[in-house]
Formats: structure tokens, C-alpha cells, sequence
């Protein structure tokens, strides 16, 4: 999918994904970035309806894979240069689908794409769907397909009555960057990067249509981007000659100087177009799937 010229995405939001593609990546202080989406979720669920608690038949049932414990090492060279130690936890095998989030907006109504509160999703939300409770026909609207046009905090609302919650950075690289099993000679790299040099489809696929992986998750990359719990832990600058002690760690124009892998442009992407969102953000090709710990 080539995120910088999607027709269909606010014009700011694509300022805003070609402004930060290859940008330098500044460190932000996460922990207050995180501390300020948290609040914003538990102000919502204390406006919220009482809604029910209990996941639907689908989402009760959604199949989910273990991801065995392990290292990561992160994209970004850090001050103590070592990999992460994930734990084991569990995985939605698949994204979140329209029927799935379908069941999620008949239990809670706030979240129906009429009556959200605009402080937690911008005017694109859910904007594929028919009406409230009707998925209806159009090229995205699937009930097998992902569901898109969500923001994190719809995503993270969701996670949580289906009992489980958004992975997070190391997670989901850990769990995306899983040897395929059924690309040939093909690298997981080079796989990405075509997806990426890609428009998108002029119907977005149902899930299971991409590859498995060798822990047993499907369509990890080449479906859709996906949300992570702290996507905005690094966010990248507007422009890599910026000049900030940062910023020459990190970035320079002949080429990386402080990434684990500077062949790994597929890794620049991704984490630059973490760097560009916000919370609010729905966009048309971006979803999400769940996780547990074990």
C-alpha cells in the first residue's frame, strides 16, 4: 500500500506520513504520551454507556496463537544497547474483522459511528460502513475483511471487552518479523517493500489472504498496518537535518547512524509512520489485533 499517496486520507494526515517517511526519529518521552492517551480512555469510560461486558460469539471465539518468549532487539539503538526480553503471550491469529467490531459496536452504542465523542475519533471513523450497525456492500466492507477506519482508542476499547489488549512495540515486531512459510524465495523484507511500493487494492482482501508465519499468525504484514498499545513512543521529526543533538544520533542525510539494521527500510517505514499518527486518527488502511499475556 503506498501510504504517501493514498487518495483518500485527509490532506494533513499525508503531510503529515511524508513529512516523517525517512525522517529522523527524535526520542519523546514516552511515559507521558502514554499517560495522556490512558487518561483520555478512562474519561471516555466514564462517560460511556453501560454497555455489555461480555465479548460476542465472534470475538469469543477468534482464535489466538502463542508467540513463545524471546529476544528483541530494537530498531533504534538505545544508551544500553542490548535486546528485550519479551515474554510469551498470546496473539489474535488474524486482524480484527468488520463482523468482529461489528458485535463490539452493538454492545456499546458510544462507539456506533454516530455517536462517538470526536475526542476519540476523527470524522473518518468507521466512514466505510453503511450506518451505525450495518457494515453494508463497497469495496472495503467485507465482514471478513479488517476492520479500518479505527482509531487507537476505538481499538483499545474494543481490546478491552473482548478481555485482552493492544500489543505492544516489541510484541508486534516480535511476533510480525516470524519467518513466512509460504513466500518461496521471497525475504520478509522484500516482501514488505513491495507491499508498501503498492496502491491500495481496489478491494481490501479478507483475512488469511497474505502468509502465515512461523508461529502460526496470518497476515502480520501485506494486509494492513496495524495499531500498537505505545505507537508513539518515538515519533519522527519533521526534517532529519533538524539539528538536535537527537537527531545526529539517530539520522543523517547520507543514511542511518543509529539504527540496529540500515537495510532494513521497511523497518524506517514502519516506525516513522507510528511516529506520524494520533490517537484520534482513522485511516483506510490501518487496523488492528489483540493480544493476552499468558
Amino acid at each position: 500500500m503506498n501510504i504517501r499517496t493514498n487518495p483518500s486520507y485527509p490532506i494533513l494526515q499525508r503531510r503529515a506520513v511524508r513529512r516523517n517517511a525517512f525522517a529522523g526519529f527524535v526520542r519523546m518521552p514516552a511515559v507521558v504520551i502514554v499517560l495522556t492517551l490512558l487518561a483520555l480512555s478512562l474519561a471516555l469510560g466514564a462517560m460511556a454507556g453501560p454497555g455489555s461486558d461480555s465479548p460476542g460469539r465472534l470475538a469469543a471465539a477468534k482464535k489466538m496463537i502463542t508467540v513463545p518468549a524471546g529476544l528483541y532487539l530494537p530498531f533504534l539503538k538505545r544508551q544500553i544497547n542490548k535486546p528485550i526480553t519479551v515474554k510469551g503471550f498470546r496473539m489474535d491469529e488474524t486482524p480484527v474483522t468488520n463482523a468482529e467490531f461489528l458485535e463490539f459496536v452493538k454492545a456499546h452504542p458510544e462507539w456506533q459511528k454516530s455517536r462517538v465523542n470526536p475526542l476519540f475519533a476523527d470524522p473518518n471513523y468507521l466512514s466505510h460502513w453503511k450506518g451505525d450497525l450495518e457494515i453494508g456492500p463497497g469495496k472495503y466492507n467485507n465482514p471478513n475483511a479488517p476492520v479500518v477506519n479505527v482509531s487507537w482508542f476505538a481499538a483499545r476499547a474494543y481490546a478491552k471487552w473482548a478481555g485482552k489488549r493492544l500489543p505492544t512495540v516489541p510484541e508486534w515486531e516480535r511476533a510480525g518479523n516470524g519467518k513466512p512459510k509460504n513466500l518461496g524465495n521471497k525475504t520478509l523484507i522484500g516482501y514488505i517493500l513491495d507491499w508498501y511500493g503498492k496502491p491500495n487494492p481496489a478491494e481490501l482482501p479478507p483475512i488469511r489472504s497474505t502468509f502465515q508465519n512461523e508461529y502460526g499468525l496470518w497476515d502480520m504484514h501485506g494486509l494492513v498496518w496495524e495499531w500498537v498499545f505505545d505507537f508513539n513512543s518515538f515519533v519522527s521529526s519533521g526534517d532529519s537535518r533538524g539539528g538536535t543533538g537527537d537527531e545526529a544520533k539517530l539520522f543523517c542525510a547520507a543514511g542511518s547512524l543509529g539504527v540496529q539494521n540500515k537495510e532494513d527500510y521497511a523497518g524506517y517505514l514502519r516506525f516513522s509512520y507510528r511516529g506520524s499518527l494520533k490517537g484520534k486518527y482513522c485511516i483506510p488502511n490501518l487496523g488492528f489485533r489483540c493480544v493476552k499475556d499468558l
